[in-house]
């Protein structure tokens, strides 16, 4: 049996726009350029102008006199938003997550900060990464998971992808928006350690490792504070402790008074007080920021410091010289963005389960294709329907397809090659479904779920999910089908996991998320073995009932209003894996997991304490008959000294490739900062310096078969002297 890439024959290589410079260098041309702006200008540089009624989702005016072009912010994560199909559509970043490879992860971002550039967009929209901590949130397919580490590490090589091909980064939500329900009339309660350590740690990544040059402000409140007007998060936390030297902006509408300003936002966008056209011009900042600086309530200083995070950040992107004129429409689906969708959508599925090896498909004369998921989507804005396959969920963050290769023509595509006959039904319907399955040799069976964006209901569901249940009948449709055929293969187009009871009935589980035009391509590639299946779960799979956490269902309270939908994030550091170590409950699948066609083997695990930080070794060798892509995985348990705190923490991870028989020595660090716990009387991050270490490794948080402890030098020293 073969396997071979997708991207075998291409070399997908962005280079970088411009020459990088430092915050220093761009600080320094920023201010001689913001010397001469008037207030006007400068109000205009940090106010949107046309309230999302032009082209670009956000915009900013042109100075002529200084030759400044204005500005052009533009959605998002799974690509160019509202460029009529001119434009690749992406996989949902979920599924990047679930490829655990930093390689994919940066070709990504440097195919869609490519694509952004050749529009003359300036800020890209993305990534999100925010934290998975409750299953049924409609927006955790635009992030990357529920693990504060991994999700700061996909973002970190996203954010270096795009900037490389000079444009803006835009990380969001800051911080807190983890449920759609109210968003815009919420509080997130979350203690202070947790803040620190789950849901400012990817952003602290970004700002530090990735120099992201922007970051957007979530609708919701933070601790009763809504985050547009939080000077603690914004001015305080974000721009004085993290060092952050660019710009804040809000979310569309997500500032809800002028105090926003003064509390460090730099940004209003999209410039309204509220949706439509009646609201250009008509804006909480505008001439009224000068009137507060005439009345002693703002600072010119404050202003100054706005208008300059936005010159500094265009200066550091290379922006302010031959800069590309806006065309949303410039046609950039190109042979290698839609070689690398595939790829990531192939290497993004994740084997669930694969008994008798009933993958990859061989020695089959005839195969029953089941369900609507298996069809041709039928389109409509901001995808906000369900019919058809499921590429991506609804909302801002998805895009206008010009394609959707389904599953069924891509299989009939492929099984050409191998002479089986397909046969299908597709509807979501039992009894039809188990007609055609029961004369075939194997059935597989398409059935979704879907989530998106608050703004839009789809199917009673008003961005977060209802229940964890499959759409459309999909339990109803295995059963029948699996009652009829012990070959039973089930794939799922979801945003997150989704109740199993058919678990026991059928074979074979793929769960394919959210993979974009390509998603046909990329299933058939793994389902004939074409791809060795190598992803795995950025979250743990479990019943909703055994999370601590949720989402609420209540009704709509006016936008950054003082009636709000409470959310007490009581589970503090003990986010998806580490409550279900704590409480010992087995997941369904835990955090990590993964199946290939192939086996590995973990061994040799050494670990020493060096300057930079941790340095892990140990090898991994494929002990099966085909080649495959291994994920060794690093947890580490703090010292005891750290009271109160999860018993593993995942801290490490690579992608290699291995023939059959192959073994490879792997080489992980863990940086002196993830060696670090936020310590809440000092409010700094501290490195234990007595205890021990105990370093796990393995392929997922519920298998790690090797383990190593490091005893630190300050308890070595005191033993000798002891001695």
């Amino acid at each position: 049996m073969k396997f071979s890439s997708v991207l075998s024959t291409i070399a997908l290589l962005f280079v970088s726009k411009s020459l990088a410079i430092t915050w220093e260098e761009a600080d320094a041309k920023a201010r001689e350029w913001c010397a001469d702006l008037t207030n006007e200008e400068k109000i205009s540089i940090i106010t949107g102008r046309e309230n999302m009624t032009g082209v670009c989702v956000g915009s900013i005016d042109p100075i002529e006199r200084k030759g400044f072009k204005g500005l052009c912010l533009q959605d998002g994560p799974a690509g160019v938003r509202f460029a009529k199909g001119t434009a690749t559509s992406w996989q949902a970043s979920i599924n990047s997550a679930a490829t655990f490879d930093r390689t994919l992860l940066r070709k990504v971002g440097e195919a869609q900060g490519n694509e952004f550039y050749q529009r003359g967009i300036n800020f890209a929209l993305s990534p999100a990464v925010g934290i998975q901590r409750a299953l049924a949130s409609g927006r955790i397919w635009e992030s990357y998971g529920e693990d504060p580490f991994y999700v700061g590490e996909c973002g970190t090589e996203v954010v270096k992808g795009i900037q490389s091909q000079g444009v803006i980064a835009t990380s969001k939500h800051f911080v807190g928006n983890d449920q759609e329900n109210n968003r815009g009339a919420s509080t997130s309660n979350i203690p202070e350690q947790a803040l620190w350590e789950v849901y400012l740690a990817p952003f602290y990544r970004l700002v530090n490792d990735a120099e992201t040059n922007a970051i957007m402000s979530s609708y919701n409140a933070v601790n009763g504070t809504y985050t547009s007007e939080n000077k603690r998060l914004l001015t305080d936390i974000l721009k004085d402790k993290m060092g952050f030297q660019g710009m804040v902006m809000s979310d569309w509408w997500g500032l809800y008074r002028i105090d926003s300003f003064g509390a460090g936002l730099d940004m209003n966008m999209p410039g309204g007080k509220y949706w439509g056209p009646d609201y250009v011009g008509d804006s909480f900042w505008g001439e009224h920021i000068q009137e507060y600086i005439d009345q002693g309530i703002f600072t010119q200083e404050r202003l100054d410091d706005a208008a300059l995070r936005v010159v500094r950040a265009l200066f550091k992107a290379g922006q302010m010289e031959n800069f590309p004129d806006v065309n949303l429409y410039v046609d950039t689906l190109t042979d290698e963005n839609i070689a690398l969708n595939r790829k990531v959508g192939a290497d993004s599925n994740v084997l669930l389960k694969n008994d008798e090896s009933i993958l990859p498909i061989k020695g089959v004369k005839k195969i029953a294709v089941i369900g609507k998921d298996s069809m041709p989507a039928n389109f409509c804005d901001d995808m906000k329907c369900a019919d058809g396959t499921l590429a991506l969920g609804w909302g801002s963050g998805t895009t206008d397809f010009k394609y959707v290769i389904d599953p069924l023509s891509a299989i009939t595509e492929r099984a050409k090659k191998d002479n089986i006959e397909v046969v299908s039904s597709g509807e979501d319907d039992a009894e039809a479904g188990a007609e055609v399955a029961k004369d075939a040799d194997l059935a597989i069976v398409f059935v979704q779920a879907d989530s998106g964006e608050e703004y839009i209901t789809v199917e009673g569901n008003a961005g977060d999910r209802l229940d964890l249940d499959l759409w459309h009948g999909g339990n109803e449709l295995i059963d029948a089908v699996a009652s009829v055929n012990k070959n039973t293969i089930v794939v799922i187009h979801a945003p997150g996991p989704v109740n199993v009871p058919f678990l026991d009935k059928v074979k074979g589980i793929v769960f394919a998320g959210l993979p974009g035009q390509e998603t046909g391509h990329a299933i058939a590639d793994v389902l004939f073995g074409d791809v060795n299946p190598s992803g795995h779960l950025p979250y743990t799979w479990a019943p909703r009932e055994d999370y601590p956490t949720d989402v609420k269902y209540e009704p709509e309270y006016p936008d950054g209003g003082e009636k709000m939908t409470v959310y007490d994030y009581n589970e503090g550091l003990f986010v998806g894996y580490r409550w279900f170590d704590k409480q010992g409950i087995e997941p369904t699948f835990a955090f990590g997991y993964g199946l290939s066609y192939t086996t590995f083997e973990y061994s040799n695990l050494e670990a020493e304490m060096e300057e930079d930080g941790l340095h892990v070794t140990l090898t991994v060798t494929n002990t099966g008959d085909v080649a495959g892509a291994a994920v060794p995985m690093i947890f580490l348990s703090f010292p005891d000294v750290v009271k109160d705190y999860p018993s593993r923490l995942f801290k490490g991870f690579d992608k290699v490739m291995l023939e059959a028989g192959e073994s490879k020595e792997v080489n992980i660090i863990v940086d002196n900062h993830d060696l670090s716990y936020f310590d809440v009387d000092t409010m700094e991050f501290v490195q234990p310096e007595e205890g021990e270490y105990t370093v796990f490794a393995g392929s997922n948080a519920r298998d790690l078969p090797l383990k190593t402890t490091l005893l630190l030098l300050l308890l070595l020293l005191l033993l000798f002297l002891m001695w």
